[in-house]
């Protein structure tokens, strides 16, 4: 394409350029700095322009306007894209189309495209389009981002980001045991007033002996796609998956993947579901120094510095960057700045919660909420990944084996919460998902005259006490707000499997989760409506 001499005024108006924007409410309309074009296809309902020179009148600016918000695309449905011209062109104008992203082309792979190199306005014609056709394939677990980039004469590119949905699978609850009503640990189906049951019927079958006869469910099919074998089940294998129908794999901090019985872990990722959990770290317990002056500020030291994950920590309800919108609260950290010659950043603690030491260029601010661990794991990188938020309900529900939780049986006696401890648990060391919170206070010793007492380096001795703190319950925090209650967010308790309302100001636990969506899919919106129903 060839660029034509342009008039002051028509360089005045490229420098608005071809812009686009983001959100993660993909059914919000936006604002550009174009016009408007609205059309009959659910890529219309928003707007980014840009501006070409093509045509007749070197002095002619087209501005082409159409909705770049991302999209989601499920696999065998077909998306049209709308592109629209603010005037009529006396000659064609051509957009160049740039293609990258983790999708195939190719109809027996993840989509095919109308046209795959140019977007092209015929002369006369305000309004062009290309259409993109999924397929259905399945040995596909993950997303597949799909970005396109149209490229005019002039202006800045503009980009719409897609992407076309993995294999959706879900979890079953985990319960893999037969009732007769009475006892809740039965091996099989006892009699036919009992039919039905949950042990009989989805992933779970794939690894319960009783469920082979089609009267009680579903028959033990080797052949699904998600059928574990031997070496699956076995708790001693290398390739060890976890309980019932659940598929776990290890993950280092480098983003790769671990054998089962390795310790050397900082993630999980649920084969099922195509999500990747932070595994909590050990008890960290956190150590409210004596003050010589009870003017002084409070000091808090964690006894690890470099456990900022301890599942001992807790925190109030907050939005985080790429989380849900809202209002919440948070706890301050340390003021380094009020502790005369402690070096900078040396106190990232309080009496519920810890980050890492050091120095911090970035200028984001820390806090003890969910919202600023959530910001925290996202800018070290955790596992290799910078989408991590705080899960959904339905999310977090995922990974709960039903089995253990105590409000239905006590099949195991001695399991503590609904998660699966060999993958979970502090890297298979202890029970560390719903381990108590503590606080070490300590005060000087003082001499007769009520003044600290010097040891024998002279220096002043000093008499500590581990405490528990009131907030040692299991109850994780969830991301989902609850309607028309901007002071309420849903919580998950562990060990009951119940699903409550928690105020957001109380401290509570939290995991955070990554998938394979990008980051500019989690872009926040201003709402504070998260209802779970």
């Amino acid at each position: 394409m060839r660029l034509k001499k342009l008039s002051f005024l028509t360089i005045l108006l490229l420098s608005l350029g071809l812009t686009g924007c983001g959100s993660d409410n993909l059914d919000a309309a936006t604002s550009g700095s174009g016009n408007t074009n609205n059309g009959t296809d659910s890529g219309d309902n928003g707007n980014s322009s840009g501006d070409t020179d093509n045509g007749s009148n070197e002095d002619t600016v087209y501005t082409a306007s159409g909705n770049l918000l991302p999209k989601v695309i499920q696999r065998g449905q077909t998306f049209t894209f709308n592109y629209y011209l603010d005037k009529t062109p006396d000659a064609a104008v051509i957009y160049d189309i740039d293609i990258v992203g983790t999708a195939v082309q190719g109809t027996s792979e993840d989509y095919t495209i109308s046209n795959a190199s140019t977007l092209t306005f015929a002369k006369g014609s305000t309004t062009t389009s290309l259409t993109i056709t999924t397929y259905q394939k399945s040995d596909v677990y993950d997303a597949r981002t799909l970005s396109l980039t149209f490229t005019g004469n002039v202006g800045e590119p503009a980009t719409i980001n897609l992407l076309i949905s993995g294999n959706v699978y879900l979890n079953d609850t985990g319960i893999t045991a037969y009732s007769d009503g009475s006892t809740f640990d039965i091996q099989t189906q006892t009699n036919d007033k009992y039919k039905q049951q949950d042990a009989a019927y989805g992933l779970d079958i794939i690894i319960n002996s009783a469920a082979t006869e089609p009267d009680t469910g579903d028959n033990k099919d080797n052949t699904k796609q998600l059928y574990k074998n031997l070496f699956d089940v076995n708790p001693s294998d290398s390739e060890y998956k976890g309980k019932a129908g659940f598929r776990f794999v290890k993950i280092a901090n480098n983003g790769m993947p671990v054998v089962a019985n390795s310790n050397n872990y900082e993630c999980v990722t649920d084969e099922v579901t195509g999500l990747t959990w932070q595994v909590k770290g050990p008890r960290n317990i956190i150590t409210h120094e004596a003050k010589a002056d009870p003017s002084d500020p409070d000091v808090f030291t964690m006894a690890n510095g470099q456990n900022y994950k301890a599942a001992n920590f807790h925190y109030p309800w907050m939005p985080s960057a790429l989380g849900t919108a809202g209002s919440g609260w948070a706890s301050g950290l340390n003021d380094a700045t009020l502790d005369e010659g402690a070096e900078e950043g040396a106190h990232n603690a309080n009496q519920a919660c810890g980050y890492l030491g050091g120095e911090r260029n970035d200028g984001q601010p820390l806090y003890c909420s969910t919202g600023s661990y959530a910001d925290e794991v996202n800018r070290l990188g955790a596992c290799g990944k910078t989408n991590w938020v705080v899960p959904s309900v339905e999310q977090l529900r995922s990974i709960l084996n039903y089995n253990d939780v105590v409000d239905y049986s006590t099949v195991t006696g001695t399991q503590n919460h609904a998660f699966d401890d060999s993958f979970f648990d502090c890297k298979s060391t202890d029970n560390c998902v719903i381990d108590k919170s503590y606080i070490t206070e300590c005060a000087f010793i003082l001499d007769s005259d009520g003044n600290p007492a010097p040891d024998a380096d002279g220096n002043p001795k000093i008499s500590c006490i581990q405490l528990e703190t009131p907030e040692s319950d299991p109850v994780y925090w969830t991301a989902n707000q609850v309607k028309d209650s901007e002071q309420l967010a849903w919580c998950v308790n562990l060990q009951t499997g119940s699903v409550n309302k928690c105020h957001k100001k109380e401290h509570h636990r939290v995991l955070v989760v990554s998938s394979n969506v990008p980051t500019e899919f989690f872009t926040p919106v201003a709402t504070t409506d998260d209802s779970t129903e």
